[in-house]
C-alpha cells in the first residue's frame, strides 16, 4: 500500500484527500458547517434554503455538509459497488473525528445515507 501511495498518489494527492477527509469546520448562526462547502453556496442560495426549510437547522446543515461519492469521486462501473460504501464510511469516520476534536461539547452526527448513492452527511439534531 505504501508504494502505491508513493508512486500513484504523491504529496499533492495526499493533501487533496486530507482536505476532503479532515475539512475545516466553522460555526455560523449556531450551526456547524464544513467551511469549503459553505463557501460554495451564495448568500441567496443559503437564504432560499433557509426559507424553504424554516427553523430546521439540522436540515440546512445536511444540505451544506454532504459528500456524494458518485459526484465527488471517479467510481468504477455503474456506481453500485462496495468500494463506494467503503469510501463513504472512511470520509464519515474522518468527519466524526474532526467534529469531535473541534466541537467536543456538541452532538454532531455524521452518517452515511443512501441518497444518490452513498452520501455522507453531517448535522446536529434538534438545532
Amino acid at each position: 500500500m505504501g508504494l502505491y501511495v508513493k508512486y500513484n498518489v504523491g504529496v499533492a494527492g495526499l493533501i487533496a484527500v486530507a482536505d476532503i477527509a479532515f475539512p475545516e469546520l466553522m460555526e455560523v448562526d449556531g450551526l456547524v458547517f464544513i467551511k469549503a462547502r459553505y463557501a460554495g453556496f451564495s448568500q441567496k442560495t443559503l437564504d432560499d434554503w433557509r426559507e424553504r426549510l424554516g427553523d430546521d437547522g439540522a436540515a440546512l446543515a445536511r444540505v451544506v455538509n454532504n459528500f456524494v461519492v458518485w459526484d465527488e469521486l471517479d467510481v468504477d462501473g455503474d456506481g453500485d459497488d462496495i468500494s463506494d460504501v467503503m469510501a463513504a464510511e472512511f470520509i464519515a469516520e474522518c468527519w466524526r473525528a474532526r467534529a469531535a476534536a473541534d466541537f467536543p461539547d456538541r452532538n454532531i452526527v455524521v452518517e452515511v445515507v443512501d441518497q444518490y448513492g452513498p452520501t455522507v452527511v453531517m448535522y446536529e439534531p434538534n438545532v
